[in-house]
């Protein structure tokens, strides 16, 4: 049998035993098939996959990073491997590993702006924002006329808690792209609430207000904001703004508070709420779960036990 009548045939049988879940199997044939062909990439990437999905993610890491040296080599950035091993690093929290392979990658081709964004992005996850602060301010000199890095300066410099210089940057990107202003605001607001700078918030989202007072959501996010803050009357009173605004709604809002309630510890409050919540959408199995949740919460064992029975009936019943 001839080398290519052989690699045909393990890659059949590869390729079936990972559909069929037998990764362990397939494993073997890739193994085979790197020994036969030990310059094509794609039967070492089988290898990382199969190693990938039978658990053993640690193997897996180290065949992208033999495909990712390759990588580094050429003209082109491919970056297949790159791709995988940040979405690895992202999901195991691997921070120190993900800067490290984003800078290499940078050195190799550092003329790449959107490789850059993800050399920022490392550092922020790594909780080095003074990093990505450099980072996002070469993207912005090189693209003046893109917002979104703008907004991406802003976000680091919020985190270093320069904030004059992260609102002239969000700033800039509305005056880029204007009718994507209240977007980049309301990204400012949540970057504030990150940072812990809640009445920064309050204060942003009070200011799209003044331009956008039609928009439901910008009530439920500052009276998000206003509730965390203890200011409970005036965060309800926002709540009841967004539902007259959207009234099909009210359910979904009233939920909505009653969860934001219940996180700031006011269960007396979240537990009315879930029952107003009830009331206009009775068979919504979430609402009682979330009801149980409060009652718990104040040690009402037993009215808990009864709502998840309800929620449990409603669900058997649809």
């Amino acid at each position: 049998m001839t080398t290519e009548e052989k690699t045909d045939r393990y890659q059949a049988m590869a390729e079936e035993c990972m559909k069929a879940g037998r990764y362990g199997e397939a494993v073997i044939f890739y193994r085979k098939l790197i020994e036969l062909n030990p310059g094509e990439d794609s039967f070492l990437v089988g290898l990382a996959w199969a190693y990938h999905d039978s658990g053993k993610i640690d193997l897996a890491v180290e065949c992208f990073e033999k495909v990712f040296e390759k990588e580094l080599q050429r003209k082109i950035f491919t970056g297949f491997a790159f791709d995988e091993l940040v979405r690895i690093f992202k999901e195991r929290e691997n921070f120190d590993r993900l800067v490290h392979i984003c800078e290499r990658v940078i050195a190799a081709y550092p003329e790449d702006v959107s490789l850059l964004g993800d050399l920022g992005e490392a550092y922020l996850k790594a909780g080095r924002p003074a990093d990505a602060v450099g980072v996002y301010e070469k993207m912005t000199d090189r693209e003046p006329d893109a917002s979104a890095f703008f907004c991406r300066l802003g976000h680091a410099l919020v985190a270093i808690a320069d904030f004059d210089r992260a609102e002239a940057a969000y700033r800039r990107a509305a005056e880029i792209d204007p009718s994507e202003a209240l977007a980049f605001y309301s990204k400012l607001a949540h970057a504030y609430l990150q940072a812990g700078q809640a009445a920064r918030a309050e204060r942003t989202f009070r200011q799209c207000l003044t331009e956008n007072a039609d928009e439901p959501f910008l009530y439920l996010s500052l009276g998000d904001v206003l509730i965390d803050q203890g200011k409970l009357t005036d965060g309800m009173a926002t709540y009841e703004k967004a539902m007259a605004l959207n009234e099909s709604a009210t359910g979904v809002y009233l939920n909505r508070l009653g969860n934001t309630l219940a996180r700031a510890d006011h269960h007396l409050e979240a537990i009315e709420t879930f029952k107003k919540a009830i009331a206009l959408e009775p068979k919504n199995s979430f609402y009682y779960l979330y009801l149980a949740e409060s009652y718990r919460a104040l040690g009402q064992a037993d009215r808990a036990e009864e709502t998840v029975e309800q929620a449990e009936r409603i669900k058997k019943n649809r």
